[in-house]
């Protein structure tokens, strides 16, 4: 597994526990608390933190950060290393057999295989991906992309969630200084709501806004993809709106750089 996977994976673990910590300290009530349990948290933040500073270190040398996502406010270097671990390096799986045959892709490297699994190796998702469509389905941004019971997932769930904490960072940003992405979600939320009908359930205010965020994360993911296979020397598609002849603004992965 490489180990910018392990360290984002160890450092998702860490930060569940601390917050579970940190609540039970808390409901705890002032009767009940003890040093113990406070010096506990302080040392799983610790470790937590180091896994962070971790995971930097080992971004240092990869283009996708440095030259592209580094310059954009709001994705530090654990998002960073989110986006980079699941969308731009080789993966590995393990394929329980369901059955007697299991169906792999043709880019699929069989590390292990056993009777009831198989362990492959798959390339990144961003080579895999031969448009920018595939792109935002796998990370749950198409529309109609949401859980239904008895039904299979057609996305990564932790990476739509990826896409939702990068916003909010966008967003956050915003507030303090200029982020262009923060900008762009305020205007394509703005001319959204315009042309968006009523829903017949639900609050419009909330679809207006969740809407919103499915086509400013599209706008980021596109241009990932784009900078990804750029760098490492694969074909490009045309966008889409540029297809169909739309009167749609393109946005380059350089258009909305901060630095």
């Amino acid at each position: 597994m490489d180990r910018l996977r392990v360290l984002v994976s160890t450092f998702e673990d860490l930060q569940k526990d601390r917050i579970r910590l940190e609540g039970r300290i808390r409901s705890l009530g002032t009767q009940m608390k003890e040093t113990y349990f406070e010096e506990l948290a302080r040392d799983v933040r610790s470790l937590e933190e180091s896994v962070a500073k971790e995971i930097a270190v080992e971004l240092e040398g990869d283009p996708i950060y440095t030259a592209y996502l580094k310059r954009i406010k709001g994705v530090g270097p654990v998002l960073a290393g989110y986006l980079i671990a699941y969308l731009c390096r080789p993966r590995v799986a393990k394929i329980w057999r369901k059955s007697r045959s299991v169906e792999l892709p043709k880019y699929a490297k069989v590390l292990e295989e056993k009777k009831d699994y198989v362990v492959v190796e798959l390339p990144p998702v961003c080579e895999v991906a031969g448009n920018p469509s595939k792109l935002h389905k796998y990370a749950g941004l198409a529309p109609g992309s949401k859980l239904s019971r008895g039904e299979r997932v057609g996305y990564n769930p932790k990476v739509k969630t990826l896409m939702w904490k990068i916003l909010m960072q966008f967003l956050k940003a915003g507030a303090k200084t200029r982020c262009k992405y923060a900008e762009l979600f305020n205007q394509v939320k703005q001319e959204y709501a315009q042309r968006c009908p009523k829903p017949e359930k639900g609050s419009w205010k909330l679809k207006v806004h969740l809407t919103s965020k499915n086509i400013v994360m599209r706008i980021f993911l596109t241009n990932l993809w784009i900078t990804y296979r750029q760098i490492n020397g694969l074909p490009l598609t045309s966008p889409y709106p540029a297809k169909l002849g739309e009167q749609h603004k393109i946005y380059k992965p350089e258009e909305l750089l901060d630095e």
